[in-house]
């Protein structure tokens, strides 16, 4: 991407999580271990943030793709929700 040309530092999408880590790196201002850290770091920031505004929602459904049943509850919501007029998924 650097190598086109017409991208740069400033751009919303290069500012975005780990795309500002590596180009910072790619540039010469930090190591690859303080990319990725910072990388990490910045992923993990994020994840916070992501998760103060979800519990601000009071309808909002959680769901764990790893705890059994949870993904026959998503495509329960999915129908419910999302899928109303459209050709119903799964089992």
């Amino acid at each position: 991407m650097r190598a086109r040309g017409d991208l740069h530092a400033d751009l919303p999408a290069l500012r975005s999580v780990g795309y500002r880590q590596a180009w910072a790196h790619l540039a010469g201002a930090s190591s690859f271990a303080e990319f990725r850290a910072a990388a990490i770091a910045a992923t993990r920031q994020l994840g916070k943030r992501q998760i103060t505004w979800l519990r601000s929602m009071p309808d909002a459904i959680t769901i764990d793709p790893l705890r059994t049943g949870d993904q026959r509850a998503l495509l329960a919501v999915l129908r419910r929700h999302v899928l109303r007029d459209q050709q119903p998924i799964g089992p």
